[in-house]
């Protein structure tokens, strides 16, 4: 009898050994860092080709080291899906001389900021331009889905030129991004369009990505005082987070944060990974010992 129950015992724990190391893999799995671009309105190559890079270059990314650049897709035809598993670019995004009906960045959380576009002295971190054709044809970008973006954490948003491009002007902008003056969002000559479903009735104060009751925008953010350095919580009364805070905190410390600006250490929030260890993605990782 005693052998019967410890032979259950070793093979329970054989299972559970089992399913705890597929679980630890398919975490490791879904994080994946990759390199963006610098290319701005640079085409090398066909537009097909190109589009095959794009497509090879960030399937299954969640984290791109730099910038994302989405141009020369000057077709309705080209996929996009494989960018909806992006969570943060460190650098800025641009979007330019795409015609696709959608752009679905749906679990893009964070643009950094750390490198910006800089167009007539001025740095954004998100451009969006010239994506429909200078004679109206119907064709052109017409949605561009962020639902999940809470913060842009360095630099301005720039729109021009999307004659078909729909929902942009009921975002509320001073939610997602950082720099709170005035011209922190720039919407010039045909930055979006006139002729637009409504937001479904259920995206609160009208504001939405889509007329998809699931592309609502949700305001995460209080107003925060001048003297905050990124976002704030509310407690009894407004505080500031802490500054390696992205997108909010529940408290005032490094620990406290709803996500990290760089990297996360240990149980708290960095801006750099400290000796001994290295990036990946924003983990700090341990070097192997030897």
């Amino acid at each position: 009898m005693e052998g019967r129950v410890l032979c259950c015992l070793i093979a329970l724990y054989s299972f559970v050994i089992q399913c705890f190391t597929v679980e630890i893999v398919e975490i490791h799995q879904t994080e994946k860092e990759c390199y963006g671009t610098m290319n701005g309105f640079t085409l090398s190559g066909s537009p097909d080709d190109h589009y095959k890079r794009l497509k090879e270059m960030y399937t299954g990314c969640t984290y791109i080291q730099g910038n994302l650049e989405l141009t020369f897709l000057e077709s309705k035809n080209f996929d996009l899906s494989f960018l909806s598993t992006v969570r943060v670019v460190t650098g800025y995004v641009f979007i330019a001389l795409v015609y696709v009906d959608i752009i679905p960045l749906t679990s893009l959380k964070l643009i950094r900021g750390d490198t910006t576009y800089e167009y007539k002295g001025e740095r954004y971190s998100l451009f969006v331009v010239v994506n429909s054709p200078r004679q109206p044809t119907g064709e052109g970008l017409k949605e561009l889905h962020l639902p999940q973006l809470a913060e842009i954490s360095n630099g301005k948003v720039f729109f021009r030129a999307n004659r078909e491009l729909c929902f942009i002007n009921t975002i509320l902008w001073s939610d997602i991004v950082d720099d709170k003056s005035k011209s922190s969002v720039v919407i010039e000559d045909r930055g979006y369009s006139q002729n637009c479903p409504p937001c479904p009735s259920i995206c609160k104060e009208k504001r939405c990505w889509s007329n998809s009751e699931y592309l609502c925008q949700e305001v995460r953010q209080p107003e925060c005082e001048p003297i905050c350095q990124g976002r704030c919580y509310d407690s009894i009364f407004l505080s500031c987070c802490h500054p390696e805070c992205a997108i909010g905190c529940t408290g005032p410390f490094a620990t406290d944060c709803t996500m990290c600006k760089h990297y996360h250490f240990g149980n708290k929030c960095v801006k750099e990974c400290p000796e001994g260890t290295y990036p990946n993605s924003q983990m700090c990782e341990a070097f192997p010992a030897f």
